[in-house]
């Protein structure tokens, strides 16, 4: 009995101390995207955060996805197909068949933040991005998509201002891809093609944390630079910017 009451004392202290240590949130949010229509979209993440006490930093995972509230209209005069579309009876679709978007895309963060006593933190951190457009008609529900990938290393500040129950983060960071990535996919294309990028840029996003007890509001800028590719067997795409504003609301466990 005794042995039983003392790993049980043993097993809830071990919980109790790593309770302290880590911290589960979950948010909720939109994201307006420029691209190269204008679109809202709903967004959804979870962060998980370790901090030892003792240590003056703590590693943290971000994941955040997103899609589309409703599709974009495409201007038919600067799109241009890797195949005629055909339309249900196996004509090609009508020049002036309207075309919509619907983007959708996910991001994915692994890194260190190290606390300094002046308020500022040094953030060093794996990045991973993707961002997808796909375009639609009414006659044809699904013709091709463009689906791009940046995968890289980030690096950036925080500032923090501390309240008695809340408190400010303002956060810069630059994002520079070591991978970049565009592939086609569609209905007429088959085997989907895949294209490194080039005349790539540097990204950058901010965002602007303000929390009160369990419950927190961001708001986030992100400027992602998409270099051209060029593939023969399919169509060349140009170099492309988005910019994304989103607002998160977050519940910390």
């Amino acid at each position: 009995m005794r042995i039983t009451l003392s790993l049980f004392t043993l097993l809830l202290f071990s919980l109790t101390s790593f309770s302290q240590k880590i911290r589960f949130a979950s948010s909720i949010g939109t994201s307006l995207i420029h691209w190269h229509e204008k679109q809202t979209t709903v967004d959804l993440g979870a962060q998980i955060r370790y901090h030892n006490p003792g240590k003056k930093h703590f590693f943290y995972v971000k994941l955040k996805t997103l899609g589309n509230v409703e599709a974009s209209p495409v201007d038919r005069q600067t799109y241009t197909f890797v195949e005629t579309p055909l339309m249900p009876n196996n004509m090609p679709l009508s020049a002036t068949e309207p075309l919509s978007a619907l983007y959708r895309g996910g991001e994915a963060e692994v890194g260190f933040q190290w606390l300094l006593k002046s308020g500022f933190s040094p953030i060093l951190a794996i990045y991973s991005k993707s961002l997808a457009r796909k375009i639609t008609s009414n006659q044809t529900q699904y013709i091709e998509e463009e689906k791009y990938a940046l995968h890289g290393i980030s690096v950036g500040l925080n500032y923090e201002w501390k309240f008695k129950e809340s408190t400010i983060n303002w956060q810069g960071q630059l994002f520079e891809p070591f991978y970049r990535d565009v592939t086609l996919y569609g209905r007429y294309i088959g085997i989907p093609y895949s294209s490194l990028t080039t005349d790539n840029s540097i990204n950058y996003k901010s965002k602007l944390d303000i929390q009160f007890k369990k419950f927190g509001i961001a708001l986030n800028y992100e400027i992602l630079n998409f270099g051209s590719a060029k593939n023969p067997n399919s169509k060349s795409i140009e170099s492309s910017q988005a910019q994304l504003f989103s607002t998160l609301f977050t519940y910390y466990f």
